[in-house]
């Protein structure tokens, strides 16, 4: 099974693995990856809390269990730069490429002068020959064309899954490289430090949307200062999430679905889940 990390919106910061919301929903997941959408949802006012995937490591034995975490964000601000990001995106999409300069026109070669007398009669009387235009150019691809679907669906989805936290779990993936307590915490607070420069590097865009765009496109082909580097590897059109191609290695993440490897219980079927293992025991 491929590890991943995990993304849900629910109502509250979750204080401990028991400390159930009283709603949840799965966002997304994603194989050896955080793709850049989940950073930025997370931007909004990012902490650590309590993961609410597991209370400890398989490896934990008697009551010495590993505490583990999570990220938890505000809903609304990091949606506020998701919907921002996808209006500068709308717009690269739309834009074509810049075209090519059309061929330089053949010079155009004078005839011979006639050399008889007949030859020169038929020049006083014939039309000169039109000069022949040049080939037209042919017109330039527009931008991506699966991508403004994928930001419509994108867009849709989390409207229909808004609540008021959003919880992002890492636990698969740093357990692949720790196994104790302080560095698995380490390996989530440097990725908390990733969810707020994302932000930073959204809001360091220009408000013109022309000029966004522009320096979007430059700062995820060429490394940029920080926070714009956040931006650095990503590509915004059809292949953007193309990592098993290796068209990219940076995921931008346009992939939604509620039902995850983990589905995480909420207050009452987690309490109802309890009851039912006490009186099992």
């Amino acid at each position: 099974m491929a590890n991943r990390s995990y993304l849900y919106s629910l109502t509250n910061r979750p204080t401990a693995y028991t400390d159930r919301p009283e709603t949840i929903s799965g966002l997304s997941e994603w194989n050896y990856d955080i793709p850049f959408m989940y950073r930025l949802l997370m931007s909004g006012d990012p902490q650590l809390c309590a993961s609410l995937i597991s209370d400890g490591l398989d490896s934990d034995e008697g009551d010495e269990k590993v505490r583990l975490y999570a990220i938890s964000g505000r809903f609304e601000p990091g949606f506020a730069r998701v919907k921002r990001l996808i209006d500068i995106m709308r717009y690269l999409a739309a834009q074509a490429p810049v075209p090519a300069p059309a061929p330089a026109a053949a010079p155009v070669v004078a005839a011979p002068k006639a050399t008889s007398f007949v030859d020169r009669f038929k020049g006083w009387f014939s039309p000169p020959a039109a000069p022949k235009a040049p080939p037209a150019a042919a017109t330039p691809a527009t931008g991506s064309t699966q991508l403004p679907g994928w930001l419509d669906e994108t867009l849709a989805f989390l409207e229909a899954h808004r609540n008021e936290h959003l919880l992002l779990e890492t636990v698969e993936l740093d357990t692949m490289t720790e196994s104790e307590e302080a560095p698995l915490r380490a390996c989530v607070e440097k990725e908390l430090a990733r969810c707020q420069q994302a932000g930073a590097a959204l809001d360091a865009l220009p408000q013109d949307i022309a000029a966004a765009a522009q320096l979007l496109r430059e700062a995820g082909a060429t490394q940029q200062a920080a926070p714009l580097d956040a931006f650095f590897g990503l590509r915004f059109d059809d292949d953007c999430d193309s990592t098993r191609s290796r068209a990219t290695e940076y995921p931008l993440g346009l992939q939604w679905y509620d039902v995850l490897y983990f589905g995480l219980l909420n207050r009452a079927e987690f309490e109802a889940a309890t009851r039912g293992d006490a009186a099992a025991a």
